[in-house]
């Protein structure tokens, strides 16, 4: 994980504990309501008033400051990680954040309301998927209290015995890699009592990071409201563009002018970033900052630097933020050497027309063409990335809108509760960022996406041991939406589309 993220998960873990004293009662007689009412008890409640609170973090090679004003309910909090700023918050209950490029996304929540763990802790007096499993015999005891629903991911919570503090959160994702949290030097601030400190590790140490908050104190600043999101094409864009693009097995392919050379990159909304690939960025003398290392069916290296100009037909970006992944593949035949994603898609509606294989861009403003014609289907971008309501016999699900995914992919956890799922005589064989994986091919029916009904359609279903997120119940690959006309408004939070067959 890279520090940026574990910085994210200490602000949503400041208010975990604080100092009531509390009787300690029996492990053998600690229900999971018990022990959470004590923890609860010993939280306390930040007094009304506003504050700031500074952090430094180190981690992926990097070191971070960062600043969150406080004003009530409202928070807003700017890092600067090497040459990087970003920053993330919440504003009259909206939450938010900024990347590196300026961009600005508000998000739904929806990894707070459909998170198994969450829902379950909530309903603790109640709820199956608790169980305190006992009390740890080194020193300091600790009371471990287990969360494991169906289908959600397994969390391990270490309670210290005597104060009921938080000291150490585990939480194993469907890869099988447990990440770990651990939270000391706590302190009381205004009737709170907070973690001074947080470490973060996943076993890679890459991502090995260090929190640690230097100073929290009451303020008169204010929190502003939501930033205005950076546009990143320098075009003054007030009529349509079509973008140069070549459509094929590979994906929708836009060729980029980077320091007099040509580059094919891949149109790709399910990318939450500007991505180039570490050979390029060695050949065009590009310096790379931080390194860190992420997981898509495999571990890789990630890093992020600066393009200084770049160009996409008549359209151009300026000190562009990039990540640095090992996009381009050996006997890649079209050559891809990096990935237009979240920065590209929020600065313009993108329109896709897969009949006529055409790319066109209008002002993030404005409407599409013949709105009135098309269907709206709802997005949510919390991470950076398209997830859309579409139903399989009935069954809802939210799937990612991936231009880069040649196929449309189900999750297990999805794929199990349908009824009409045919195995079909093939298999296939994807290759993602960190590698190549073989899935089984099936054949399902009644397929709902806006406006059109498949009454049969084929997908992919990868291993148990591979790919299978909880927020998402799989993928929407090309294979479904070449038979769409769409136009992608991320300002808007909308896919609008129509059939184009």
């Amino acid at each position: 994980m890279p520090a940026r993220f574990a910085l994210a998960a200490l602000v949503a873990l400041l208010t975990t504990a604080a100092a009531t004293p509390v009787q300690q009662l029996d492990a053998t007689s600690m229900t999971p309501a018990q022990l959470l009412e004590r923890a609860d008890k010993t939280t306390g409640t930040l007094k009304p008033g506003n504050y700031v609170r500074t952090y430094t973090s180190d981690g992926g090679g990097l070191h971070t400051d960062g600043t969150t004003n406080i004003s009530g309910d409202d928070r807003e909090t700017v890092e600067h990680t090497g040459p990087f700023t970003t920053a993330f918050g919440i504003f009259h209950g909206q939450q938010w954040r900024q990347n590196e490029n300026g961009v600005v996304i508000l998000l739904s929540g929806f990894h707070d309301t459909a998170d198994p763990d969450a829902n379950a802790l909530s309903h603790a007096d109640s709820s199956t998927a608790l169980r305190v499993l006992g009390v740890t015999h080194d020193a300091p005891q600790q009371y471990v209290l287990e969360i494991a629903p169906p289908s959600g991911s397994r969390e391990r919570r270490y309670y210290d015995v005597q104060t009921y503090l938080l000291n150490r959160s585990e939480i194993t994702g469907s890869d099988g890699r447990t990440r770990v949290w651990t939270f000391s030097r706590y302190r009381p601030v205004f009737d709170e009592l907070i973690p001074y400190t947080v470490r973060y590790s996943d076993g890679r140490p890459a991502n090995d990071s260090v929190t640690q908050i230097t100073s929290f104190a009451a303020s008169s600043v204010s929190v502003g409201g939501i930033p205005a999101s950076r546009n990143l094409l320098l075009a003054s864009q007030k009529k349509p563009v079509e973008i140069p693009a070549i459509f094929n097995e590979d994906g929708i392919i836009v060729p980029v002018k980077i320091a007099g050379g040509t580059y094919n990159f891949v149109l790709d909304s399910g990318s939450d970033s500007l991505t180039i690939s570490p050979r390029i960025a060695a050949q065009l003398g590009y310096k790379r900052y931080g390194l860190s290392t992420a997981n898509i069916a495999g571990d890789f290296d990630v890093s992020q630097t600066v393009v200084p100009d770049l160009s996409i037909g008549d359209l151009h970006l300026t000190n562009a933020v990039f990540s640095v992944a090992p996009i381009d593949q050996p006997y890649d035949k079209s050559q891809i050497v990096g990935e237009l994603g979240l920065d590209f898609w929020s600065s313009a509606i993108v329109g896709i027309d897969f009949k006529n294989k055409t790319v066109t861009l209008y002002p993030a403003n404005t409407s599409p063409p013949d709105v009135a014609s098309l269907s709206a289907l709802p997005i949510s971008l919390d991470d950076g990335v398209p997830r859309a309501r579409v139903s399989v016999e009935g069954v809802q699900g939210y799937f990612l809108l991936d231009t880069g995914s040649a196929s449309t992919v189900f999750y297990r956890h999805y794929f199990v509760q349908l009824r009409s799922k045919a195995p079909l005589d093939e298999s296939l064989e994807t290759r993602w960022v960190g590698g190549i994986v073989d899935m089984a091919a099936y054949s399902v029916d009644d397929l709902a996406m806006g406006p059109a009904q498949f009454k049969h359609a084929s997908i992919a279903v990868p291993p148990d041991t591979s790919v299978d997120d909880q927020d998402y119940d799989g993928i929407i690959g090309r294979n479904i939406m070449e038979y769409y006309k769409m136009y992608f408004d991320y300002e808007g939070h909308a896919v609008y589309l129509r059939t184009n067959v």
